[in-house]
């Protein structure tokens, strides 16, 4: 084999290794870049659950207001019997709707934040992958060329060798 064959073999596989490289580089920042927009994602989640909960709780202050001047103006004690039940119940639903609303909320931001995770991991398994494929074509190349190298009929080998003619086999 000539020094031009390897000298291409190399040059071939290096290219082959900074190409892979290069991609897996690539695929990793896409990657993480979609790590980072999942987790602002999670974070618009939590707010935007906050948000609602604030707004359900106005709601229902207003609808308690409401209830109050209501039953005020018809001259109903506040304190008690239907009138402060009522009120209780706004109360109540109001605070199940507000649980509610955090609770969505932290669900959305647990699945944006799994999707974070998971970008990651694909791009740290891209990298990793790449330096298997790299390994591989490393080892690919080296084969071929020994395999080449030492191939019978091969001007390197001692069969070919005019001296092994006059020696012999013993080498003497």
């Amino acid at each position: 084999m000539s020094y031009f064959m390897v000298g291409a073999m190399v040059a071939t596989t290096l290219f082959t290794v900074h190409a892979t490289n290069e991609q897996a580089n690539a695929n990793q920042k896409i990657a993480n870049n979609n790590a980072t927009m999942a987790d602002y994602a999670a974070k618009d989640a939590q707010v935007r659950g906050e948000e609602e909960a604030m707004n359900v709780q106005r709601r229902a202050a207003a609808l308690r207001s409401s209830q109050r001047v209501s039953a005020a103006a018809k001259g109903l004690d506040l304190s008690y019997g239907t009138t402060a039940d009522l009120q209780d119940q706004t109360d109540f639903f109001a605070q199940s709707d507000a649980a509610t609303a955090r609770t969505n909320a932290g669900r959305e931001a647990w699945r944006y934040r799994a999707q974070a995770q998971d970008s990651r991991t694909q791009g740290s398994l891209a990298k990793s992958n790449a330096d298997m494929q790299n390994i591989g074509t490393v080892l690919g190349a080296a084969g071929q060329v020994a395999g080449k190298w030492k191939s019978p009929g091969s001007a390197s080998t001692a069969t070919n060798d005019p001296r092994y003619a006059v020696r012999g086999s013993r080498g003497y």
